[in-house]
């Protein structure tokens, strides 16, 4: 395996694995509350049923897809990587600033319509990211966050950006 794919492979493992943004992405009302199970103990969290795909097959994508979003209300993290640019510095040609790109979809009439549910989503992915060494990449190096401006319909969507310092 590359080290890029192992990279992102613990990347992802990491946000998948998270019991608070599991919460977030998946229950529509109250998604902290101790009434509800963790979202991974559920029967059909890694397995699709007849009627259902897999919970994590649902909120979690390692693209940008979103062409499925108006099948059902939801909210989804698209985790994927950027660009990866040699760093301004010039002190190697063997060292990057390595993008990871993080979308961020919540249906609005669901979600966002009684709390801020993609801000609160925004927050836990930033805890587990900022300033932090991830999976070999190196510490965060710069973050911002966007609009994006064209999210389908009925859904508000953020761009998180995160840039790790990386070697080739």
């Amino acid at each position: 395996m590359s080290m890029t794919v192992e990279q992102m492979t613990k990347i992802f493992r990491l946000v998948m694995d998270d019991v608070e943004l599991n919460r977030l992405l998946y229950y529509k009302d109250d998604p902290l509350s101790p009434s509800h199970p963790d979202v991974q103990s559920l029967e059909n969290y890694y397995n699709s049923t007849n009627d259902s795909p897999a919970i994590i097959n649902t909120i979690f994508k390692r693209a940008p897809k979103t062409d499925d979003l108006s099948d059902s209300p939801l909210c989804r993290m698209c985790v994927y990587l950027g660009n990866a640019l040699p760093k301004p510095t010039n002190q190697s040609f063997m060292l990057l600033n390595q993008e990871l790109m993080i979308d961020v979809y919540t249906h609005i009439n669901t979600f966002e319509i009684s709390e801020y549910r993609s801000l609160k989503i925004i927050d836990r992915v930033s805890k587990l990211f900022f300033n932090k060494n991830i999976a070999g990449f190196g510490v965060t190096v710069d973050y911002r966050r966007l609009l994006i401006s064209n999210p389908p319909d009925g859904y508000l969507g953020y761009k998180m950006i995160f840039t790790f310092g990386a070697s080739k």
